[in-house]
């Protein structure tokens, strides 16, 4: 069985209501279809007729053969058909205890569906019973002819679902779309929306501030870092030049631009610098301090100094600069401090004292 099932109750005045039921219709009393109609303006009045057989309220589903899209008619008292050995007053009875058993939740239900019912027909009147006779004789044919899915009824389907409880109607999209909301409910719900809004301005707000904290503290102990590491390369170079000292027996000591000359007289005097961005110490001297003007020997000198410095085994590992500005060529030659002992500078000052005074006298001999 489908967990939705549906079935049809036609009214004497045209009026035709579509159940749809969540559950099984066998346990479907009809004192609760009754009560469900009642909501919608159906007459206490009224009597409900399955294929001519008037029902009572305690009869349930599979008393009758309700099954899906099974069709009930309404018609008055009057013109039902009598039950087998069941008397008119016993019926009435069964009526007046299932009005009595009507719930303060389905008299709200009531009340919500707004208006109220239509005034009681006089089913006295000739003219109403002969109207309901003619009603109940018409609904065979109506019965066979007429598709209970696409039958066009006065007031829009509703949906129902079926739990012990009883039938509780279900309020579709559209009902629930067209009723108002609250005022206090709007009012709270935009100041629930501005107090969220705050928040989230006030957490991005934070998070700012935390990022730049974060680096602040990041770039503070990067310099922290980097003065640490500055000054222990700066340490290694004092301790290579103080070692040199040791080996001359002289004070070597850094002046102001982190610069000290080496040796006494023009022909042996060497400067070591130490450059804190590259982390080395930097070892040159002065090979000639005039270029000459004849572009041929110039281009010699050029020529013998690119040949020498070829893969630095003529010049202590370095290379041979030009300045041309200056007239200036240099010898000059690094130690990486950050690789190196206290004992580098003093091991490899010879070797380039040594390199000096041969690309001297090399170019002398060009240039003579």
């Amino acid at each position: 069985m489908d967990d939705k099932q549906a079935f049809f109750v036609m009214g004497v005045d045209g009026r035709t209501f579509k159940m749809v039921i969540r559950g099984d219709l066998g346990k479907l009393s009809v004192g609760k279809i009754r009560r469900y109609l009642k909501s919608y303006g159906v007459q206490d009045g009224m009597q409900l007729l399955f294929n001519g057989t008037a029902l009572t309220d305690d009869q349930v589903g599979h008393e009758f053969g309700l099954c899906n899209n099974a069709t009930l008619n309404l018609a008055p008292v009057e013109s039902s058909v009598q039950p087998p050995n069941l008397p008119i007053k016993s019926r009435g009875r069964s009526d007046s205890s299932a009005s009595l058993r009507r719930t303060d939740i389905e008299r709200g239900r009531d009340r919500e569906q707004g208006g109220t019912s239509p005034p009681p027909r006089n089913t006295n009147s000739r003219e109403y019973q002969t109207k309901a006779q003619k009603t109940q004789d018409d609904m065979p044919d109506r019965m066979n002819h007429v598709d209970p899915e696409r039958a066009v009824v006065s007031k829009p389907a509703t949906r129902c679902s079926f739990s012990k409880g009883g039938i509780s109607p279900v309020k579709t999209s559209n009902e629930r779309s067209s009723t108002p909301e609250p005022a206090t409910r709007s009012r709270r719900t935009q100041s629930e929306e501005l107090e969220t809004q705050q928040l989230r301005e006030e957490v991005e707000l934070l998070r700012q501030e935390l990022r730049e904290l974060k680096n602040e503290r990041s770039a503070s102990y990067s310099g922290v870092q980097n003065n640490i590491v500055i000054e222990d390369v700066l340490q290694n170079a004092k301790a290579n030049l103080r070692g040199l000292g040791e080996e001359l027996g002289v004070t070597l000591n850094f002046d102001s631009n982190l610069t000290c000359v080496v040796g006494n007289d023009e022909s042996h005097t060497v400067l070591v610098t130490f450059d804190s961005v590259t982390e080395r110490l930097y070892i040159y001297a002065t090979l000639l301090t005039q270029l000459p003007l004849d572009p041929e020997v110039r281009a010699k000198l050029y020529e013998l100094l690119l040949e020498g410095s070829l893969l630095s085994r003529e010049v202590c590992g370095g290379g041979i600069g030009i300045s041309p500005q200056n007239g200036v060529v240099l010898l000059s030659t690094t130690i990486p401090l950050r690789h190196c002992t206290s004992s580098t500078l003093r091991d490899i000052m010879p070797v380039f004292v040594e390199t000096v005074q041969r690309w001297r006298l090399l170019i002398n001999e060009l240039l003579s």
